[in-house]
C-alpha cells in the first residue's frame, strides 16, 4: 500500500464568476464559517495524515505567501507556496511545481470541498494508471461541471462540454502519480481539456464513485453556492461520531498495552473502520490509560503508540480523527496525574471537548466498549452504547448503525 503524505491545491484562479467579491481577494481566501475557505481544506487534509501541502498560487499570490508559506497548521502540516508568474492553467501550474512534488500526492481545486474518506482514494498499481478521480453524482447544474462516464473504475470519457450531462461529475479531487508530468508537454495547458483526453485513450485514468448520501460536495465558484457554504459546512461535515474504547475493542486487552508489539488487532476492525469513514462518521478513540499515572509507561509511549496505530489504519484505508486518553490515577506518586477524574471514563470530560471541537450530532452518534464503565460513559454522554466481547464479530453492528 502506497503511503501518501503530500497534497497539492490549485489556488491561482481569478474567480471571475464571483464578480466584485474576488476583486480584492482570491476565492480560496474568502471567509466561510469565520475562516478562509482554504483553511477548511488544509484541515481536511491534515486530519487524514497529510504532512505537507503545496499551494499552487497565481492571482494575488503574495496574499497566500504572507499568510501560509512555510507555516505549520494543526501542529503537524507544513504549507508551501509555489507561485506562477503568469497564468499557466492547471496542467502548467502542476508542471511548474515539479521540484516540490513527491512520487505520489493528492490534488484538488481550491474552491471545492468534498466530504469523503481520502484514504480510500488510491491507484490500483496493477493497472498502471497515472491518476484517479473522486467522482460525485450531481443532478442538474449542467452548465457548471465537467461530466464523465466510467466502467469498473476506468474512465471512458471526460467532457468539459456542459451540454453533455451524465450525472457524474469530476469533484476536482485526485490521487496522482508524479509520472503524469511526462504527459504534460506544454507550459500552458489544462489538465481537464488538454491532458485527460489522451490519458483516457491510454487507459491511464481511474475513478471512484462516492455516494451523495454520505459524501457531500460543494463548489464556492458562484455567489449562490458561496452563500450556502456556511450552512453546508455546519450541517454536512462531521455530522455523526463513534467513540471506540481501545483495549478490548480495537485490540486485545493484555493489560497496560503501550507498545506496538503488544497490539493484536480485532478481527475485521479495518473493514469496520472503513465502513464508518465511508459513511461520514467521525471516529474517536477514548481510553483510560492509568498506566501513566501508575508509572508503568509515560505520555510519549502512549502518543507514539497512537501515531503508529493511526498510520496502520491509514495504510488500510481509514483513520482516527482524534485519540483521547486519560493518564490519571488517584493514587499516583506524580501529583499532576491525580486530578481530573472527570476525564476518566465514565466521566465525560473528553466527550465535551470532542463535542465543542467537532460539533457532531449526539443523537446520531454512539459508543462501542467492552466494559460497564464504557456503557456508563455512553449513558452519561447521551450516546447510544454497544458492549462487545473481544471474540464478538464487530461487523454485526453494521445492521444497527447503517
Amino acid at each position: 500500500m502506497i503511503k501518501v503524505s503530500q497534497a497539492v491545491i490549485f489556488v491561482g484562479g481569478l474567480g471571475t464568476r464571483l464578480g466584485k467579491i474576488t476583486k480584492k481577494i482570491p476565492k480560496p481566501l474568502i471567509k466561510v464559517n469565520n475562516k478562509p475557505f482554504i483553511e477548511h481544506l488544509i484541515y481536511f487534509f491534515s486530519k487524514q495524515g497529510i504532512k505537507e501541502i503545496i499551494l499552487l498560487t497565481g492571482y494575488k499570490k503574495n496574499l497566500f505567501k504572507k499568510k501560509y508559506h512555510k507555516k505549520i497548521f494543526f501542529q503537524k502540516t507544513k504549507v508551501i507556496c509555489c507561485g506562477e508568474c503568469k497564468p499557466l492553467g492547471t496542467g502548467g501550474a502542476l508542471l511548474n511545481a515539479k521540484k516540490f512534488l513527491n512520487d505520489y500526492f493528492y490534488l484538488c481545486n481550491g474552491d471545492t470541498y468534498f466530504d469523503f474518506n481520502l484514504q480510500d482514494l488510491k491507484l490500483d498499481m496493477k493497472k498502471n494508471s497515472l491518476i484517479k478521480l473522486a467522482i460525485a453524482k450531481k443532478k442538474g447544474n449542467k452548465n457548471r461541471y465537467s461530466y464523465l462516464s466510467f466502467n469498473k473504475n476506468k474512465v471512458l470519457s471526460f467532457s468539459s462540454n456542459r451540454a453533455i450531462n451524465s450525472g457524474y461529475i469530476n469533484s476536482g479531487y485526485y490521487f496522482v502519480n508524479k509520472k503524469i508530468l511526462k504527459k504534460i508537454n506544454k507550459k500552458i495547458c489544462s489538465l481537464e481539456s488538454d491532458i485527460f483526453p489522451n490519458l483516457i485513450k491510454e487507459k491511464k485514468v481511474e475513478a471512484k464513485l462516492y455516494k451523495e448520501k454520505f459524501n457531500k460536495f460543494i463548489d464556492i465558484g458562484i455567489p449562490k453556492d458561496l452563500k450556502r457554504s456556511d450552512r453546508f459546512l455546519n450541517m454536512h461535515i462531521n455530522k455523526k461520531a463513534v467513540f471506540l474504547d481501545r483495549d478490548g475493542v480495537i485490540n486485545k486487552d493484555f493489560g497496560y498495552v503501550h507498545k506496538k508489539e503488544k497490539i493484536l488487532w480485532r478481527k475485521n476492525i479495518f473493514k469496520f473502520l472503513n465502513f464508518l469513514k465511508n459513511r461520514g462518521f467521525l471516529v474517536f478513540v477514548i481510553t483510560n490509560q492509568s498506566g501513566v499515572g501508575r508509572g508503568y509507561y509515560n505520555l510519549k509511549d502512549v502518543n507514539n503508540l497512537h501515531n503508529w496505530m493511526n498510520s496502520v489504519f491509514m495504510e488500510n484505508g481509514s483513520y482516527i480523527d482524534e485519540f483521547y486518553y486519560s493518564p490519571y490515577y488517584k493514587f499516583s506518586t506524580n501529583k499532576k496525574f491525580r486530578k481530573n477524574e472527570n476525564f476518566r471514563k465514565p466521566g465525560i470530560g473528553f466527550f465535551k471537548i470532542a463535542k465543542k471541537k467537532f460539533r457532531f450530532m449526539t443523537k446520531k452518534s454512539f459508543m462501542i466498549g467492552d466494559t460497564l464503565s464504557d456503557m456508563q460513559f455512553a449513558k452519561n454522554s447521551k450516546l447510544n452504547g454497544f458492549q462487545l466481547k473481544f471474540s464478538d464479530d464487530i461487523m454485526k453492528l453494521l445492521k444497527t448503525i447503517n
